[in-house]
């Protein structure tokens, strides 16, 4: 299966950059084509209209109409969408074929907070079901991440693993059967 996975702040030492990366590994280890776009890679500049996408932005349009599915690893600013994650969507919601119609979407997030990003998650739910993405009714969120995650991203806590484990397998069963490679 062929899957991109967006998100990441624009930290070097961000918590969510770390958390992708052990799920882009963790996705390549099953044996899924995974590209990333993740931290600096969405340095894009603010959305105008009239103004031409760059072309790391229209890479980035490509590789999302090719795939299966999408994860999302969102940081959560003040209960939110952080504005170089919302930049690009606008950005990718102008451009033609929409990638957003009926692509299965995971939303994730790592947190030093009890709540480990699920606030924000719900303001994403919000703009990928108004672009005509299929967010996946399961999330996975890992509070205390500067506590839990290893040096390459992986949740200690058994129980967070497990939890990381069984959602990606219940988004990649369902992006499987709504997009048959």
């Amino acid at each position: 299966m062929r899957l991109v996975l967006l998100g990441g702040s624009l930290r070097p030492a961000s918590l969510n950059t770390r958390f992708l990366r052990h799920l882009a590994a963790d996705l390549e280890t099953r044996g899924h084509e995974v590209s990333s776009f993740a931290g600096s890679a969405l340095r894009f500049p603010l959305y105008e209209e009239g103004e031409a996408p760059t072309e790391d932005l229209q890479e980035l349009h490509r590789r999302l109409g090719k795939v299966q599915g999408l994860v999302i690893v969102s940081p959560e600013y003040n209960s939110g969408i952080p504005g170089h994650l919302k930049n690009a969507v606008d950005w990718l919601s102008t451009m033609a074929p929409s990638p957003w119609q009926g692509l299965p979407v995971l939303l994730c997030a790592a947190s030093p907070g009890a709540f480990g990003g699920a606030r924000g998650l719900v303001a994403w739910r919000a703009t990928l079901a108004n672009m005509g993405a299929l967010a996946f009714p399961g999330a996975i969120t890992v509070p205390h991440a500067d506590q839990q995650l290893d040096e390459r991203g992986a949740p200690t806590d058994p129980r967070t693993a497990a939890s990381v484990s069984k959602t990606l397998a219940g988004f990649l069963a369902l992006a499987a059967r709504l997009h048959p490679e």
